[in-house]
């Protein structure tokens, strides 16, 4: 040792070899070089500048310029080879070998701790293949080449979202599952491809909520009403009917009408606006009656047994003589004119006509009663809009989903616009979730040990937090060789490595005159400071989509998204592409010129699904039919095909109650009650057995009448008071003779009435069907007015059900109301739940287009709402990134200031935002930062301390 001491302190500071060893021939070959240790050799090479070898330790060997080898057989063999540690090998120029066991082999090459190994050249090993190593506390990265730590790799990970995250325990990094439509996507690229091609259907009818139960047209809550056109006609009960329905059954009603004040003559009318029927006028024996009854009671009491005047003026006639209770039937009589002149006695078959008008009036009324309850219809016959009027909102179901495209004017259903939502939620990553309101919740960002609520505060702490690496790397001590001091030290029984652990700097540089070096056997990151690894990091590349890759020499290949026709290199110019697409998806949606529902910007016409195909829409849902509310009065007329409304429908079955008379009403339900008609003193709740008790009644006057005109037949013609036939043809009597004044024919039996009788009626026959007519016409009243609270309409031969408490179904194929106070329309459409409307069933659902924006709570959306609601996140998504973009701008006080103050702008997709800042030096180890970005929607703020030392 003495002699190693002298000439290393050589009075002319010449650097000679050193040879120092207890039993060995220690080996310093050249000038410079130096040997400690039994069988050690330093033998460097080339010229005196490369004379530095250094081989310390049993056999240990420095072979070659500027090597070092110490420790127990450590050997380093190639130019600039470091080895340090038992039984160690740096083979390669310029490699690095620290810990026992390790071999650095390639060129450039670092192999750290036990056992590691660097067998590529320009590459960090911590370890080896089924024996890797975490490296921790590692600071986040800021250069393009600097590793990166668990937590920048979370942050990659938070702004994925979709569950994407980091194993704590094995750092495996789990891709993202984005739910776009209904399937499943693993990276960013196919999910933004799916998400383009899937948000094109404006303006769709929406469901007001999650549950399917209820869809408005006009949008939940919505007070404009909204036309329903081009409506099939109904086939089944449960399906809507149209106004050319409507008005079919309507034409019907008003012929029976027409048809039935003809037959009761004396001037009666039938007001085909309001169903009612006038009474008529019958001028009997200089007496005006307006009811059929009063007119016979008034013929009856005229006849006698021999036909004859009452008295000598003629005025009067009662068969059966003057004063004879017995009422007598006058046969033969022909058939009366029926006009407001005419005073000729009506003859039964006369009566009976009527009374078959009366009964198919009562059929037809009941046919529309059936067909026309709670219908849905247009509000006009523009057929510009659909108002679904139920008391409380009215629920929409089932509604199929809508198309979206560019030109789709298809409804919209909730999953759909869940879905929407949803992929919204997960691109802002964070735990964002969908509220039940269907609005999006704040991100939740864990940055550090701070959570934040938006993107912008989350990108401000990033920034903030991107500095030096505070690694600290501690000088080589003479005890490295077992790795328990120095900069890179190693715990002999954990086997964990530190490096620099006790001492100052920001970076650790792996970089060696031949360029970067690869770090190899990198555990998978586990903690915030730890480093990733490939493995970590090629999930994150992939999840990008869009063919991004790590390429063989480790750089990255971006991705390359198609979005909108166009083709993008980054997320951010896809969501561009995608965010220019939705704008000009959204000014057409908002102007009303492209969807299934589009509104003429001249007329203001909404018009649904004109440019497709389809003949019914079913507002059934999984919780069964819906109630379809706010419909306007449809328009009733020939060739209206507008729908008409519950009011309607009752004002309809009101005339028909009224038409019915007998005290006939609309039920509640919209049913009509029957009539009450009391004739002959016995009552009848019907028009048949009411007309059957008047037929037998007027057979027996038939009878009588003609037992008279065989008694008349004998009286001379000479009599004064006997009425005669006008002429030999016995084919008219003229009471009172020509042009006299009008006679009574009192005491008249009841005619017989059927389709061949000629039989003359009396009064109180007539008054009877006056009074059936009445009543008829008052059920008529009555159910328009109510509506009938069960009501199923077809016209397919399987028929709709509505078995359900007010229910309504409407539509051939089995359509189902069996839930209260639902609606099934259209074929095979099912609503088995409570308060709704079904249009199709699960399996076969359809589109409710035309949708008006909803207002109240339980209004459907349509497409535009929901692109609002979109619009309003990315603003302030936009905003923030703004205000965070302007932060990072402002510049920080430079050496040898003390304070900055700046002022930044920044502009993020024509969001601008502006910056304040300031940043002080308290002294040399103390620096201080605030800054705040003001944007258009929101502000951000930051502060933050540095000690640097």
């Amino acid at each position: 040792m003495l002699l190693g001491a002298t000439l290393l302190g050589a009075a002319d500071s010449t650097v000679l070899n050193v040879n120092v060893g207890a039993y060995s021939s220690p080996v310093a070959a050249l000038s410079g070089d130096i040997a400690l240790g039994q069988n050690a050799v330093a033998n460097s090479t080339g010229g005196p500048s490369d004379h530095a070898a250094v081989a310390v330790g049993f056999g240990a060997q420095a072979v070659g310029a500027r090597t070092v080898a110490m420790g127990w057989a450590a050997n380093a063999s190639a130019t600039d080879a470091l080895a340090f540690g038992y039984y160690i090998s740096a083979s390669a120029n310029g490699a690095v070998a620290l810990g026992a066991g390790a071999n650095a082999s390639g060129t450039n090459s670092v192999a750290l701790g036990f056992g590691s190994v660097a067998n590529r050249g320009n590459a960090v090993s911590v370890g080896t293949t089924g024996s890797e190593r975490q490296i921790i506390n590692v600071a986040a990265g800021a250069q393009a080449t600097d590793a990166v730590n668990v937590s920048q790799l979370l942050g990659v990970t938070a702004a994925l979202g979709a569950g994407t995250s980091v194993n704590s325990t094995t750092g495996a990094v789990t891709a993202p599952s984005y739910n776009i439509n209904g399937k499943t996507y693993n990276d960013v690229g196919s999910a933004l491809a799916a998400l383009s091609a899937s948000s094109g259907t404006p303006n769709a009818v929406l469901y007001d909520n999650s549950n399917h139960t209820s869809v408005t047209l006009g949008g939940s809550g919505s007070t404009a009403m909204v036309a329903l056109h081009n409506v099939a006609a109904g086939t089944a009960p449960t399906d809507a009917v149209n106004l050319s329905q409507l008005t079919a059954e309507d034409a019907k009603i008003n012929a029976n009408g027409t048809a039935t004040a003809a037959a009761l003559g004396g001037g009666s009318t039938y007001n085909t606006t309001t169903g009612a029927i006038t009474n008529p006028a019958y001028n009997v024996g200089g007496t005006t009656y307006n009811n059929v009854g009063g007119a016979l009671t008034n013929l009856d009491g005229r006849v006698s047994n021999a036909v004859t005047y009452d008295n000598s003026n003629h005025s009067s006639v009662t068969l059966g003589g003057s004063g004879s209770t017995t009422p007598v039937a006058l046969h033969n009589v022909s058939a009366g004119a029926l006009n407001a002149s005419s005073t000729d006695a009506v003859n039964g078959s006369q009566l009976y006509t009527t009374n078959q008008q009366v009964a198919q009036n009562t059929t037809s009324i009941s046919t529309i009663n059936t067909a026309l309850a709670n219908t849905v219809n247009y509000d006009s016959s523009a057929h510009d809009k659909v108002t679904l009027g139920g008391a409380s909102g009215t629920t929409l179901t089932n509604l199929k989903a809508g198309a979206v495209t560019a030109s789709s004017t298809d409804a919209l259903n909730g999953s759909q616009l869940y879905k929407n939502a949803s992929s919204v939620a997960a691109a802002l990553g964070g735990n964002t979730i969908v509220n039940a309101d269907g609005t999006i919740g704040a991100p939740t960002y864990k940055i550090g040990s701070t959570s934040f609520n938006d993107v912008g505060d989350a990108l401000t702490n990033l920034d903030g937090r991107t500095t030096s690496n505070t690694t600290a790397i501690n000088s080589l001590s003479n005890s490295i060789i077992n790795g328990t001091i120095g900069l890179v030290q190693q715990d002999p029984v954990s086997g964990d490595i530190t490096v620099g652990q006790s001492t100052n700097g920001t970076h650790v540089d792996f970089a060696g005159t031949a360029g970067a070096r690869e770090l190899t056997g990198v555990a998978m990151g586990t903690t915030q400071t730890s480093a990733v690894n490939l493995s970590q990091l090629s999930p994150v590349v992939s999840a990008l989509g869009g063919g991004a890759t790590v390429n063989a020499d480790g750089s990255i290949s971006g991705p390359m998204y198609h979005v909108q026709g166009g083709s993008q290199t980054t997320v951010g110019a896809a969501l561009d592409s995608l965010d220019d697409g939705l704008n000009s998806l959204q000014q057409g949606i908002a102007t009303g010129s492209i969807g299934i529902v589009t509104q003429d910007p001249v007329s203001r016409t909404i018009n649904v699904g004109g440019a497709t195909d389809g003949l019914l829409i079913n507002m059934a849902g999984t919780a069964g039919a819906r109630v379809v509310t706010g419909v306007a009065n449809g328009a009733v007329g020939k060739g209206s095909q507008d729908a008409v409304n519950g009011s309607q429908l009752y004002a309809n079955a009101n005339s028909m109650a009224a038409a019915l008379g007998g005290g006939s009403t609309v039920n509640a339900d919209g049913t009509v009650a029957p009539p009450s008609y009391a004739v002959g003193g016995t009552t009848f709740n019907n028009v048949g057995s009411a007309l059957t008790n008047l037929d037998g009644r007027v057979t027996q006057n038939s009878s009588d009448i003609a037992g008279i005109q065989n008694t008349i037949s004998n009286i001379s013609g000479t009599l004064a008071n006997a009425v005669q036939y006008d002429s030999s043809a016995h084919n008219s009597v003229t009471l009172g003779g020509a042009n006299a004044p009008q006679v009574k024919l009192t005491n008249l039996q009841n005619a017989d009435l059927s389709a061949t009788s000629t039989d003359a009626v009396t009064g109180q026959q007539l008054y009877a069907t006056n009074q059936q007519v009445a009543d008829l016409s008052q059920a008529i009243n009555n159910s328009m007015n109510t509506g009938d609270r069960y009501v199923a309409a077809n016209t397919g031969n399987s028929p709709a059900v509505a078995t359900g408490t007010s229910t309504v179904a409407v539509g051939g194929g089995g359509a189902q109301a069996t839930a209260a106070n639902s609606v099934a329309l259209g074929e095979g459409s099912i609503a088995d739940q409570a308060n709704t409307v079904s249009v199709g069933t699960q399996d076969n659902q359809r589109r409710i287009t035309n949708v008006a924006a909803g207002q109240a709570p339980t209004d459907a959306v349509n497409l535009g709402q929901m692109q609002a609601g979109l619009s309003s996140v990315a603003r302030s998504a936009f905003g923030g990134v703004a205000a965070a973009t302007a932060l990072t701008m402002i510049p920080d006080v430079d050496a040898g200031k003390t304070i900055a103050v700046g002022v930044a702008s920044a502009n993020y997709k024509g969001y601008q935002a502006t910056a304040l800042g300031a940043t002080a030096r308290i002294n040399d180890n103390v620096k201080i930062k605030l800054g705040m970005g003001i944007g258009p929607s929101n502000t951000t703020w930051g502060a933050g301390m540095a000690y640097q030392w």
